[in-house]
């Protein structure tokens, strides 16, 4: 007996092929996901080709497959959004708001979508950064987040919208990266793991929070799973694995015993990665609904190369 019908956008997205392997395993769940762009392998779900800023496809399917929740992934993420900022805010903030449209329109019970670190300022790049401090982001990625961020808690306080969000660090994972700002890590990983040299964009000692895949895909089970109070649900949650540097990973790398050359030419990304905190708290995933990391660096790389 289905029990739980899931709408994901941007599904074919680092964390949404993630998200999609665990949750297909469930057998009281439909899954329906969707994305821009078709897949280029067969995935075990059913799946729409559908941009997410188109609201009536996004709505006919909600209707038709009788959607009681939404994973909103669908996004352009910070490198990638600085090279044409006004489409970031378009996409980010549009598809944003029709998801939250359909989901209060539809009575849909619960909606996911991901924030970033990218949402903290360029007037500080501080250790165990709060989950609340002023914050002045220096990329359209950022700003388009945050603008979600009081949003989300607009239309929770406004029409009761079971809404939930996580403040991601760098994603550490097998796929590929989609134009963030620490997608090295997983590029650094990918080239040693084939025996090819590396070219990281940005400098070896620049430390940014970090936490692999299937942390976040448990945490967000987890999360999504939490009986939480109405205030407990009005934030986007930080939690991170572990800080990581370049040169850090490249020195476990060759602890585990792959020497792959690794070279150094700061690009655009440098200054991005210098207005986000190097460590951030995250007490509150703690306290209130019990998130607690698996993976450290070298659990996390054995996993990347198995």
């Amino acid at each position: 007996m289905i029990k739980q019908r899931i709408l994901i956008t941007g599904a074919l997205g680092q964390l949404g092929v993630s998200l999609i392997r665990v949750l297909s395993k469930r057998s009281d769940t439909y899954i329906l996901a969707t994305d821009i762009n078709a897949p280029k392998e067969e995935i075990d779900v059913d799946f729409e080709c559908v941009n997410a800023l188109d609201t009536n496809r996004l709505e006919e399917l909600i209707v038709q497959h009788k959607i009681d929740c939404i994973y909103h992934l669908a996004a352009i993420l910070s490198a990638k959004g600085e090279k044409n900022p006004f489409q970031s805010w378009h996409v980010n903030v549009n598809s944003f708001q029709v998801t939250v449209e359909l989901a209060i329109k539809h009575k849909v019970q619960r909606v996911f979508w991901p924030s970033s670190i990218a949402v903290y300022g360029e007037d500080k790049n501080p250790i165990n950064a709060p989950q609340q401090v002023d914050m002045n982001p220096l990329t359209m990625y950022g700003v388009s987040k945050l603008a979600c961020e009081k949003l989300m808690i607009y239309y929770h306080q406004k029409f009761n919208l079971d809404i939930r969000s996580l403040r991601l660090p760098g994603v550490l994972s097998s796929d590929p990266a989609g134009g963030g700002t620490t997608d090295y890590a997983v590029e650094m990983v990918q080239a040693v793991k084939n025996g090819k040299d590396y070219t990281c964009f940005l400098a070896p000692q620049t430390e940014l929070p970090m936490i692999y895949i299937d942390d976040v895909v448990i945490a967000i089970e987890q999360f999504m799973e939490s009986n939480l109070s109405n205030q407990e649900r009005a934030h986007s949650y930080n939690i991170m694995g572990f800080s990581l540097t370049p040169a850090m990973l490249e020195s476990q790398l060759h602890k585990m015993g792959y020497p792959a050359e690794v070279h150094y030419a700061p690009d655009y990304r440098q200054q991005i990665a210098e207005s986000w905190p190097r460590t951030i708290q995250d007490q509150f995933a703690r306290d209130h609904w019990g998130w607690a990391p698996q993976f450290d660096l070298e659990k996390s790389i054995k996993q990347m190369i198995p």
